[in-house]
């Protein structure tokens, strides 16, 4: 047997085999229950993402760290999210409303809409699996020097976040197996390195949107 075609036959059988069936994915990336939404209170780092555009890929590739902290509104259903970012070593502020109906979160902000669902992670973590609608943007991206021609991007993202700034190989596993499940059949678009560190609360420049 030619030796490449070997390989090539090799790798086939094993990404065949490794592949998730339907059933195996269901459990993975079947939504929680948001009812009682304190289960995402509280600071979580973010550790590990996909994305599925070129431009929101840029946006990984210059993001150093960030995490957020979800705290309760005085609304009903709705829930606060600030977020400390730092990107290309300046550190960004945002604070956001996030309506909750059902198992559906949504958020507006810098004319990007987000429709995301909670999915089964390990204790203490979050995974968000989001879909996103940008349009005008270019002043958010011109915080990042980054700029776009598009009138409008529309994204699927998938972001793993934690209590603490690793993550166990069995937890990375698994998220990467939801990743599958939903299309995502490669490494990480992000992986957060810890020697990069994090913005402190309250020190980031607060985006004028």
């Amino acid at each position: 047997m030619n030796l490449w075609f070997g390989h090539f036959l090799f790798a086939a059988l094993f990404l065949c085999s490794s592949a998730l069936t339907p059933e195996e994915c269901k459990p993975l990336v079947t939504p929680l229950s948001l009812a009682d939404p304190s289960m995402m209170f509280g600071r979580t780092n973010f550790l590990v993402g996909y994305t599925d555009t070129e431009l929101y890929n840029n946006m990984l590739k210059v993001t150093d760290s960030s995490w957020l902290n979800i705290s309760a509104s005085d609304t009903p259903n709705k829930v606060i999210i600030s977020q400390e970012n730092k990107m290309g070593g300046k550190c960004l502020s945002s604070l956001v409303g996030v309506t909750i109906d059902g198992d559906t979160a949504t958020t507006s902000y810098a004319n990007v809409t987000s429709v995301f669902h909670l999915l089964p992670s390990c204790d203490g973590c979050l995974v968000f699996n989001i879909n996103s609608r940008a349009r005008n943007i270019e002043k958010f991206l011109s915080l990042m020097n980054m700029t776009s021609t598009a009138e409008e991007i529309t994204t699927h993202a998938l972001y793993l976040l934690g209590p603490e700034s690793t993550l166990k190989d069995s937890d990375l596993e698994h998220f990467k197996k939801q990743a599958s499940c939903l299309g995502f059949s490669r490494e990480p678009d992000f992986v957060y390195n810890p020697e990069n560190g994090f913005c402190a609360e309250g020190e980031g420049i607060k985006m004028p949107f």
